[in-house]
């Protein structure tokens, strides 16, 4: 299943285990005080995609907007930072023979 097709999907927006984990929050942020009814938009958070377009309950988190973008942050610079930096090998280059930058003729040339 596509991530951003199902996201903007009435499957994801009427999505029971959504629904409910946001009842079991009783509609505030798991992570601040922010609610529903002080107007800060919740969101679920995904716990795994294992299962994406067929959540079970535990799967989701509800959080606020704010804290589940720093979650998002938080669990994507743990990624990242656990892998190893790109090499040379791993780029493809995107014009095959590129020109030099510079002409190698022209050092030292007077103008």
């Amino acid at each position: 299943m596509k991530y951003r097709k199902y996201m903007s999907s009435d499957a994801w927006r009427f999505n029971q285990a959504r629904l409910r984990e946001f009842e079991a929050a009783r509609f505030q942020c798991r992570l601040c005080p922010n609610t529903r009814d002080q107007g800060y938009a919740l969101e679920a958070h995904h716990r795994t995609y294992k299962r994406l377009g067929r959540e079970l309950d535990g799967d989701l988190t509800a959080l606020c907007r704010e804290c589940h973008q720093g979650v998002t942050s938080m669990l994507r610079a743990r990624r990242y930072a656990s892998s190893a930096p790109p090499t040379s090998s791993d780029c493809t280059p995107a014009i095959a023979d590129p020109p030099p930058l510079f002409d190698p003729f022209a050092i030292g040339a007077k103008k």
